[in-house]
Formats: structure tokens, C-alpha cells, sequence
């Protein structure tokens, strides 16, 4: 594994570089040459080769083959078969774009939106898009999109569109169907719709709105606010990882004033709400951003190391994150805080920021 060179994580200040839009990883090849069969025909052997695959451990290519038997279930027998399975080891895996996708499959309201799909669209595109058919799961969405603006499946599909648009590069159609779908919806749809829209402002650069778009999809997508609990450790963490990309930011300083508190504080927070309602899905970077701020290195260094094991990216992932959360973590007062973040300094082969 080859770290990212270390001058390239600080800017010309000595300050950590923002942590960048997860990236959009594709399906591996191991796992697209099955779907490949599978499309063509074959789907005995497909299915045995990709449960091989996803019995592998936890791993990219394990999570992406659960996707894939999820989506042949689907198509197979809707959501009356054995996807749930397939999906909750999607969910509870290290993917920042199946995962969240898996929990939201999970819930009730998606299978209350695809059940009223009276043209019977929905499941079957969707069963396109996790078999890597995308024209035609794009063109199943659009139709049930705006033939059913308004109503649960066109709700359902401005979703399932929006995350395809994201992932195509059509970024401006996404943030249309997107923002449309959130304004719709309230609860986990609104949070998922909202989860993918800062997604795609993060990559414009546009932090300030993006920002107030992962605050509601926070709020949203908390079970207490009748969202899901699969899907809102994956928001949280990404409103989190923004917030410690950017402590400069209008919202952590309006925070700041309202409530009292220290930037480090509403930093936290979101990390905080993500590793304590982690029942169904446990991305890593919960645990990483939560116990980091305490000071707690054990839990980190397991966080990392399953990173490590699920892919490379990942694990640089987690290792920017530590290197943005640095200035909330070092206290000279504190012995022990400090040997043990040198301790992971030196394993993660970091440079210490000026600020």
C-alpha cells in the first residue's frame, strides 16, 4: 500500500487539505465478469461464483458481489426473496455508495414506494442498476420519475435516479432530481436525497450550502426523527468529515454561539450520533472520528485496520480523517493523549499540521 505523498495533504499554510467527495469506485472486475454472465444468460453459475465472492471476507470486492446477488434476487423475486441478507452485509460494510443505498432498501417506506409502483418499473430497473445494466435502469427511472412526480414510487425513483445520475457524472440533473425528491420527502428519503446532494456540492467546492444540506439530511435521516438507522450513520459521517475538513464554516460558528460550545464539540457531534446508532450499518470512520477526540487510540487503530482490509482508499480514507482531526486531539497536558497519538502518528506516517 502506497501513502499519499505527505506535502500533498497540507496546504502552502501547514493546514490539512479537505477531505475530498468519496470517490465513485466501479464494480471490480472480478465481479463484473460474473454479472457479465449473468446478463448474458447464465445465472446458476453467476450466482455461485459471486456467493463465492461475497463469502471472501469483509471487503470491496465481497461488498460489491452481496450488491450484485441482491440485485439478481431482485429481479428474480422482487423483495419477497432472499436479498435482505445480501443487503445487510452491503449496509454494514466499508462502501460509501452501496452502503447507504442498502439501508435505505432495507427500510419499510422503500418497500411501501416499490409495492405502489403500478407499472411494476421500479424493481426491475433497480434490479438493472445492481447488475451493472445502467441505460437500462436510467431509462426505468426516468419514466417512473416523472409519470409519478409526487407520489411514493415517483418519490422512490427520484432517488434510485438521483444516486444513478451521481455516480454517471451527470451532475447537474442529479442535483435537479435530487433537490426536487428532498423537498418532496421527509424522514429517510429526504435524508438519502440530501446525503447524495452534498455529496455533489462537495465536489463543487460549494461547502457553505453543502454544509446545510448534510445538516438536514443529519436531522432527516435520525430515527428519531422517524429516519432509518441503517442510513444515518453513513450521513453522519459525511456532514462530519466536511465539518473537520472546514472548521471555518458559517454553521459551526452559528452553533458555536447558539449552543455555547467549542468547534471540536460541533465537530463531534455528527461522529458522535453516527457510532452510537450504528445497529445496522458500522462504517469504520464512525469509530475513528468518535474515539479519536477522547483520545481512545484502541478503537481508532481497529478502525483503520478494517479499513485497511476493505480497500486501499478506504484506508487513506481513514487516515485523512485523523489528519484533520489532529488540532482537536493534541494536549501537551496530557501524557498519555500524547504518546498515543505519536504512537499513531508514526504507524500512519503523517505530517503533524501547523494549525
Amino acid at each position: 500500500m502506497t501513502n499519499q505523498p505527505l506535502q500533498s495533504l497540507l496546504d502552502s499554510d501547514g493546514r490539512a487539505l479537505p477531505l475530498p467527495p468519496d470517490p465513485l469506485i466501479p464494480v471490480p472486475d472480478e465481479v463484473e465478469h460474473q454479472l457479465a454472465a449473468y446478463r448474458a444468460g447464465d445465472t446458476a453459475q453467476a450466482r455461485e461464483l459471486l456467493t463465492a465472492l461475497a463469502g471472501t471476507g469483509r471487503t470491496s470486492v465481497s461488498g460489491h458481489a452481496a450488491m450484485a446477488l441482491a440485485g439478481i434476487e431482485i429481479g428474480e423475486n422482487g423483495l419477497d426473496g432472499s436479498h435482505g441478507q445480501w443487503l445487510e452485509q452491503v449496509a454494514a460494510g466499508e462502501d460509501p455508495w452501496l452502503g447507504p443505498l442498502a439501508a435505505v432498501m432495507l427500510t419499510p417506506d422503500f418497500r411501501s414506494g416499490t409495492s405502489s409502483d403500478s407499472g411494476r418499473r421500479l424493481l426491475p430497473s433497480l434490479a438493472a442498476q445492481l447488475t451493472n445494466d445502467l441505460d437500462t435502469a436510467r431509462n426505468g427511472f426516468e419514466h417512473v420519475f416523472e409519470a409519478h412526480k409526487g407520489t411514493e414510487p415517483g418519490d422512490v425513483a427520484g432517488l434510485l435516479l438521483g444516486n444513478l445520475l451521481v455516480q454517471s457524472g451527470d451532475q447537474a440533473a442529479a442535483l435537479e432530481t435530487l433537490s426536487y425528491t428532498r423537498g418532496m420527502c421527509d424522514g429517510t428519503f429526504a435524508g438519502y436525497a440530501a446525503h447524495l446532494e452534498g455529496h455533489v456540492l462537495i465536489g463543487q467546492n460549494e461547502t457553505e450550502l453543502a454544509s446545510k444540506v448534510l445538516q438536514h439530511a443529519h436531522r432527516e435521516s435520525h430515527p428519531a426523527r422517524g429516519g432509518d438507522k441503517g442510513l444515518h450513520p453513513w450521513v453522519a459521517v459525511r456532514f462530519g468529515e466536511l465539518l473537520a475538513s472546514d472548521p471555518w464554516l458559517d454553521l459551526i460558528y452559528d452553533q458555536m454561539e447558539e449552543s455555547s460550545v467549542s468547534v471540536g464539540q460541533v465537530i463531534r457531534e455528527p461522529l458522535e450520533s453516527a457510532a452510537y446508532q450504528k445497529k445496522v450499518s458500522a462504517p469504520a470512520l464512525a469509530d475513528i472520528g468518535l474515539f479519536l477526540f477522547p483520545a481512545t487510540f484502541e478503537p481508532v487503530h481497529a478502525g483503520l485496520e478494517r479499513l485497511k482490509a476493505w480497500s486501499d482508499e478506504r484506508y487513506e480514507r481513514g487516515r485523512r480523517l485523523v489528519l484533520t482531526l489532529y488540532t482537536h486531539v493534541e494536549d501537551s497536558r496530557d501524557a498519555e493523549r500524547t504518546q498515543g497519538l505519536a504512537e499513531l502518528w508514526a504507524k500512519l506516517d503523517l505530517p503533524k499540521p501547523k494549525y
